[in-house]
């Protein structure tokens, strides 16, 4: 193998660990921003994250002021919630894909709490 393509490869390497850095700090920032959503809801309302998977399994996920709600199930801290979420979409663009629906969902949510806070 050339030395220039080695090196090539190994800057391609080198641009994916930056990414997956960059996806797990966003991951942190939406965390932060939902924690804050969810304690800002009322507790007769909650918002259906459409689309949200953790699993192969397809299941219903509800926000609610106190994290993120399965029917039937129980309800999941929205830390590990989001840790589930970006864990299962395993390869960096399916990662950035999920934080932007993560991302519209929080604006929907800021909508419905009437919240100004946009997420940043």
């Amino acid at each position: 193998m050339s030395e220039g393509m080695a090196d090539r490869i190994h800057h391609l390497v080198e641009g994916m660990n930056r990414l997956e850095l960059q996806i797990a700090g966003e991951a942190e920032v939406i965390k932060d921003h939902y924690v804050k959503a969810a304690a800002s809801m009322p507790e007769d309302k909650n918002y259906f994250l459409n689309g949200v998977q953790t699993a192969s399994v397809v299941r219903s996920f509800l926000l609610t002021r106190k994290g993120v709600e399965v029917p039937g199930e129980g309800t999941i801290p929205i830390p590990e919630f989001i840790d589930s979420v970006i864990k299962f979409a395993n390869y960096p663009k399916r990662k950035i894909e999920v934080l932007n629906d993560l991302a519209t969902h929080l604006q929907n949510i800021y909508a419905l709490i009437g919240s100004p806070q946009e997420a940043q």
